[in-house]
């Protein structure tokens, strides 16, 4: 570990060179073109820059040591309150993506835990993200109107109708969340609230869907006493609208756990987990918390709607683990990294000749720019230190070795001193003539990640989305869909293809994002919970959205289940609920594959 912490600090010094030649060789640059600059200021601020000591590798590892130790890697389950130390907050999803990913990169047996040079690259990454604030991405699907507006269906409000603080949504009977929690804590803080349990009645649908648009805070608990397959439906459907949505998760138990009654099977505990999962997927990459327990949940509720915060608002303080930029794909920069050191380790060795790595990955990204070559180097001393953890400034970098961790870990320092180097350049500028001004658009580009550009290896993830440009589709094939054949030409995205995840992580959102229609195939041989979920959220969003909805019978077998009539009720129940919101919202519902699939081609032709 010492070796790896310290081995940034010492990359630089090996290669460095005088920072005042850099500046004479460059106004003896300029003096032959005739022009002469004012590079005074950048002399004095790289002298004050290369004497800096600026968080990095060190900042990560000082974190690292105070949750786990010196040892060299961090177990999934802690790399998220790693992060939270660091003030930074991933998604579920996007820690799952990270793991998932270093696993494929290192060629590992499992997704257990993140290396010191892994979570490096990760946590620099993330940090950018945030001083840059990377937008959310716009679904090529969502459903504009002519002048270039959101289109939402709207449906009158009733006069008269009273309102209320909180709507309490989710699990129904046989649970008493509500009457033993929810109510009374609700009543003693003076927080009015609907409770769509206490008498329903079909006469009374129209009073609980003016109660659930009136509300300020819609507070859901999707519990493991139920299959709340409608309750998980609405819930994915309510964060596409961005309403304030208050949401708790209580996992299943296990296979043989029992509902109604009934032992669940193996493949079902698979389904309803994967259901809860997508939901928490969804509800995070709005930046929404998801809450493991009620009391914290309604305390949430409470300052949501004394302080009127959005509840992406709530912090670690508030008992919520707060999201940031859950949308923001991570796993691609380590794979695109992983690509690079293969391509100089040619013997496979697994090790790198320091040498090489600044000749091919570094120096050339800025031999065309002296100047920001200069402030490259001022940084290299104190870089190549933090990562070796001592002073081999009389070691040939030749003589030096380095493994993908090492290697990682040094990419992530010299990110850091990047975005030093970034704000240095900026002030510089200011001072400097027009001429000098000129050269900002191609060292700004300069200073982009090195090897953006090469292609991601293929994983069984599928492949990540580099830009809309060379990924956009018109088709996405969501729900059970498989060997399909498009006779019209058009291109799609069939997930089912490729080996994904059991998470929405940012990646594969991607291939959602980037393609114009999004067709979801509920059949009558799955259960489809996650599926269900899914279409509802981007129903929610306002996307072009297809959907083919079929019925589960009666004795339906899936796979080596035989499904009960109560389990048969659940999930024709979800069918129905989706059905009825997306003829609510104008979404296009068939029960056959084939019209549904005309209906597609049909609205891609349109386009």
């Amino acid at each position: 570990m010492e070796r790896l912490v310290c081995l940034a600090r010492r990359s630089s010094s090996l290669v460095a060179v005088d920072a005042r030649s850099c500046v004479s060789s460059v106004r003896h640059s300029d003096s032959r073109t005739g022009r002469t600059w004012n590079v005074t200021a950048l002399e004095d601020q790289v002298n004050v820059l290369s004497t800096h000591t600026y968080p990095g590798v060190r900042e990560v590892y000082s974190v690292w040591y105070g949750r786990v130790g010196t040892t060299s890697y961090i177990p999934s389950e802690k790399v998220q309150q790693l992060f939270n130390d660091m003030q930074l907050f991933p998604s579920k999803s996007q820690v799952y993506e990270m793991l998932q990913c270093a696993k494929e990169c290192a060629n590992r047996n499992s997704a257990a835990y993140l290396t010191f040079g892994e979570f490096c690259i990760f946590a620099t990454e993330l940090k950018r993200c945030y001083e840059r604030g990377i937008p959310r991405p716009v679904q090529l699907s969502k459903l504009l109107d002519r002048d270039g507006q959101e289109k939402r269906r709207t449906r009158k409000m009733s006069k008269g109708m009273p309102k209320y603080e909180v709507f309490l949504g989710g699990s129904c009977n046989p649970t008493t969340w509500r009457q033993d929690v929810a109510i009374p804590t609700l009543k003693s803080l003076g927080i009015t609230y609907y409770n769509p349990v206490a008498h329903w009645g079909p006469e009374l649908i129209e009073l609980e869907y003016q109660a659930k648009q009136n509300a300020a805070v819609l507070f859901f608990v999707i519990d493991n006493q139920t299959r709340s397959v409608a309750g998980m439906i609405e819930a994915a459907h309510i964060s596409g609208r961005r309403q304030k949505l208050i949401l708790v998760i209580h996992p299943y138990q296990g296979p043989g756990q029992k509902i109604w009654g009934e032992p669940i099977s193996e493949d079902e505990f698979e389904d309803l987990s994967l259901g809860q999962t997508m939901l928490q997927d969804l509800v995070e990459r709005q930046g929404i918390p998801v809450f493991e327990n009620i009391p914290s949940a309604l305390s949430c509720t409470a300052k949501v709607l004394r302080d009127n915060i959005g509840v992406h608002e709530l912090g670690l303080k508030d008992f919520a683990q707060p999201v940031k930029m859950a949308h923001v794909p991570l796993g691609d920069k380590l794979i695109k990294l992983r690509e690079a050191f293969d391509a100089l380790d040619t013997t496979n060795s697994g090790e790198l000749c320091l040498a090489d790595v600044f000749e091919h990955y570094f120096l050339a990204l800025y031999a065309s720019f002296p100047i920001l070559s200069l402030l490259f180097q001022s940084l290299k001393p104190m870089s190549l230190q933090r990562v070796l953890g001592r002073d081999v400034r009389d070691i040939p970098l030749e003589q030096l070795r380095v493994n993908f961790d090492e290697f990682c870990a040094i990419v992530a320092e010299f990110k850091c001193c990047e975005s030093e180097a970034r704000k240095l350049w900026d002030s510089v500028l200011a001072k400097t003539t027009r001429l000098f001004q000129a050269l900002v658009t191609p060292l700004n580009r300069a200073l982009e990640w090195a090897l953006s550009s090469r292609p991601l290896r293929s994983l069984p993830l599928g492949s990540p989305p580099n830009s809309q440009s060379n990924c956009v589709r018109d088709v996405y094939l969501g729900g059970s869909i498989e060997n399909t054949t498009w006779k019209s030409g058009l291109t799609f995205f069939n997930p089912q293809v490729c080996q994904w995840s059991k998470r929405l992580i940012p990646i594969e959102a991607a291939a959602m994002d980037n393609s114009y229609v999004l067709l979801f195939v509920i059949t009558d041989s799955s259960r489809s919970l996650a599926s269900m979920t899914l279409a509802a959220h981007y129903i929610g969003l306002g996307c072009n959205v297809v959907l083919c909805v079929q019925l589960l019978v009666e004795d339906s077998i899936l796979g080596s289940d035989k499904l009960s009539m109560l389990a048969l009720k659940d999930y024709n129940r979800g069918r129905m609920y989706l059905s009825d919101l997306a003829n609510r919202e104008g979404v296009p519902v068939f029960d056959d594959m084939t019209e549904a699939v005309n209906c597609v081609i049909q609205k891609c032709s349109r386009r």
